[in-house]
């Protein structure tokens, strides 16, 4: 994806109509070969899609809704829904396993050799064995009793592995934890978020020996990974995860006031921002050679030439294109924009 794209196809998501005039679609598009796998919030599965026409290909069936990006490792495809329930799958559709939870779970599993980490959006923390869904340890993290906010947001981060022994979460009141990825002891806890949204819902990105931490409303900081000293703050928040670019040491930050900062992986420096003008949270940037691409919930999805923050390219589309809160995916020459008015686009550089 080297120049702006062009739009070649839209289709409503599978799973039938939203009962709500508005609503959000949180599960972007994982493209893998010929297919991608997506969720919709209406309907109670993954889906397999073409990539040529967004044909149903493949159905794999869940509790409820399923409003996160799944995970396929080779013949297996993991994801949670919103009953709280995690699955693995063949990628054939039979079911090889399923865990019962209790809470919704919003966040991709994430796959470290063949133990699966999630989270759900009541900080409770799961390790799972992959390869029979059987429970390894929990964790279920006490709020700290002097941030009194009872206004906890409908999300949580990713787990982020550090290393081979350490697995970091981010929690509703504003703490990261590092917990032992094999026994889930805690390591070490550390509070960032500040505000009446403390909330760390957008993923922590590791970085040499930092970790980069963002609550919703702010601050951003690097952390040291060696004693969770911080070596610089920006007071600017996000929802969803940066994007790193390790050769300039430069990360792009998705505001949750709708700017898009490039800062300074070694100083906190803002390099330089672009305003959506929207006043709604950004999705995480997607790298590619035109540029990054982010979509905004108030809006649609814009291409940002990464050097200087001008915006390059703008699509905001009929009617039917209620905001993008979903990270844009791109594959070759192909993007693939899940709208929160439940529809698919499809997009080919020309």
């Amino acid at each position: 994806m080297d120049s702006p794209p062009a739009l070649n196809w839209r289709r409503r998501l599978p799973g039938g109509r939203s009962a709500s005039a508005t609503h959000t679609e949180r599960a972007g598009a994982l493209i893998i070969g010929d297919q991608m796998w997506v969720g919709a919030s209406s309907g109670a599965a993954v889906y397999a899609l073409s990539r040529k026409d967004g044909s149903v290909q493949a159905t794999y069936p869940a509790s409820e809704s399923v409003e996160s990006m799944p995970t396929v490792q080779g013949e297996h495809v993991y994801f949670s829904d919103t009953a709280g329930d995690t699955f693995c799958y063949t990628l054939d559709g039979e079911l090889v396993w399923k865990h019962d939870g209790r809470n919704p779970i919003l966040v991709q599993p994430q796959l470290h050799g063949s133990v699966l980490y999630t989270t759900d959006v009541e900080d409770l923390a799961i390790a799972l064995d992959s390869e029979s869904g059987a429970l390894l340890w929990r964790y279920e993290h006490r709020k700290d009793p002097t941030r009194r906010s009872q206004l906890a947001l409908y999300a949580a981060p990713q787990a982020v592995v550090l290393g081979s022994a350490n697995v970091l979460f981010g929690f509703s009141d504003g703490s990261v934890v590092s917990l032992n990825a094999e026994t889930g002891d805690t390591n070490w806890t550390k509070r960032i978020g500040e505000g009446a949204y403390p909330d760390i819902v957008s993923t922590p990105v590791a970085y040499a020996d930092d970790v980069f931490v963002s609550g919703y409303y702010g601050p951003l900081v690097a952390m040291s990974q060696v004693d969770q000293s911080i070596r610089w703050r920006v007071d600017v928040g996000a929802a969803a995860t940066p994007e790193l670019d390790v050769e300039r040491s430069v990360m792009f930050h998705p505001g949750s006031d709708g700017v898009l900062r490039s800062v300074s992986a070694l100083t906190g420096d803002v390099l330089w921002t672009w305003d959506s003008e929207t006043g709604g949270a950004l999705t995480k940037p997607v790298a590619s050679e035109a540029g990054l691409f982010v979509g905004m919930a108030e809006g649609g999805l814009a291409l940002i030439d990464p050097d200087t923050g001008e915006q390059l390219w703008r699509f905001v589309g009929d009617f039917v294109l209620q905001g993008v809160t979903a990270t844009p995916a791109i594959e070759g020459r192909q993007l693939i924009l899940v709208t929160n008015a439940g529809y698919i686009y499809s997009f080919v550089r020309p």
